[in-house]
């Protein structure tokens, strides 16, 4: 949020030397008061970001646009393999190009990365997702990234920290790491309240340990991402819980999440000296 501090008055052509002396000696009297009715809001603002473990340097940032990706498929006699299962990338054979639209509407196999983000006190980082995105808008979930034509899998997953969060983000990794042996085979229909696009992703699990507390670090969020927010794994995992029994919507796919924030172990790194 941006706010527009009003200073003093100016004119911008003084009557006589008599008002202009007047309107001095009234600047001088009210800067005082105006000063510290601004260090009361900015207490304020940083108390809110406290209480809502938000980074006090958040700004948004225009969101990049995907254009095309590889699509693949199955050898023939393979049978698809379960949602959630390891499968050897090696196996998929590259069949073309499609826009990412396409790829979702004709239910094309896919490669892409999740990335849970953990701060130094082992806080998890969740994103909220904005209200015009087609799947889960408004949901909470991790960072996501499709793999574009030619990239490596950890090079997406650094793009995805890098769009969604800032550049900055990147100089702060002490450590990333695949979850999984091999990436894992997600099959989701989404439904009609989503277009009833079906998501065949070939997807590679990542942790990534921030090493700042989240109160040092530089957000610059992608314009798609609502709002933030960091956890500790025990609230993580009752709100993952109470979404899986049913009790409200909040996250995207709770059971994936809850499936995989089990395989991280936050360890919390010692203060940067």
């Amino acid at each position: 949020e941006q706010y527009d501090i009003d200073g003093a008055r100016l004119r911008t052509a003084p009557y006589s030397i008599s008002h202009t002396m007047y309107d001095m000696r009234r600047t001088s009297q009210d800067t005082p008061k105006k000063r510290t009715l601004v260090i009361i809001a900015l207490l304020m603002i940083l108390a809110i970001h406290a209480h809502l473990n938000l980074s006090i340097f958040t700004i948004t940032k225009k969101s990049i646009k995907l254009e095309n990706l590889d699509v693949y498929q199955l050898p023939s006699g393979l049978q698809e393999p379960p949602h959630m299962s390891d499968l050897d990338p090696n196996v998929l054979i590259e069949v073309g190009r499609k826009d990412i639209d396409a790829v979702h509407s004709e239910a094309l196999i896919h490669i892409g990365a999740w990335i849970f983000v953990t701060d130094a006190d082992g806080l998890f980082l969740l994103i909220q997702r904005g209200p015009e995105l087609v799947t889960c808008p408004n949901a909470w979930g991790i960072v996501g990234e499709h793999t574009t034509p030619d990239e490596e899998p950890i090079e997406t997953a650094k793009r995805g920290i890098s769009e969604e969060l800032g550049d900055e983000l990147l100089d702060e990794i002490k450590s990333i790491q695949n979850l999984t042996e091999l990436p894992q085979y997600f099959l989701i229909d989404w439904g009609k309240e989503n277009k009833n696009r079906v998501d065949r992703q070939l997807t590679y699990i990542w942790h990534a340990q921030l090493g700042k507390r989240h109160e040092d670090l530089h957000l610059v969020l992608d314009d798609e991402v609502a709002n933030h927010k960091w956890l500790d794994m025990d609230k993580l995992k009752k709100q993952l819980r109470k979404e899986i029994n049913g009790t409200h919507e909040v996250f995207c796919v709770p059971t994936e999440t809850e499936y995989y924030v089990n395989m991280i172990n936050t360890t919390k790194l010692p203060p940067e000296r």
